[in-house]
């Protein structure tokens, strides 16, 4: 359980720097409603997309992380290979379409 353990650490910091970019955003948001700055408008869709990369590229290294320690072990312990195929395919759908 200690790769676990390093990869959540390794999770959690990767939230704590998306927390820091939202923010920065609601910061920057809050500035424009007061008027109080009229920089790059075009930054706050730059903060929106680095945002976004930032969770794509979390949630891309969680499911590396499931299936390499969880998933692996889960499809190699099933003796009935349908049910294996089934487990593979219920991640598959939770990365192509949200659901359970």
């Amino acid at each position: 359980m200690n790769g676990c353990n390093i990869e959540n650490k390794k999770l959690i910091n990767r939230i704590n720097r998306i927390e820091g970019q939202v923010k920065a955003l609601k910061g920057r948001l809050i500035e424009e409603i007061n008027c109080e700055d009229s920089k790059d408008p075009y930054e706050i869709i730059r903060q929106l997309r680095a945002i976004r990369g930032a969770v794509n590229g979390m949630i891309n290294s969680y499911i590396e992380h499931f299936a390499k320690e969880h998933l692996l072990k889960e499809i190699r312990q099933e003796s009935d290979e349908a049910k294996a195929l089934a487990t593979m395919d219920s991640l598959i759908d939770i990365i192509k379409y949200g659901i359970k």
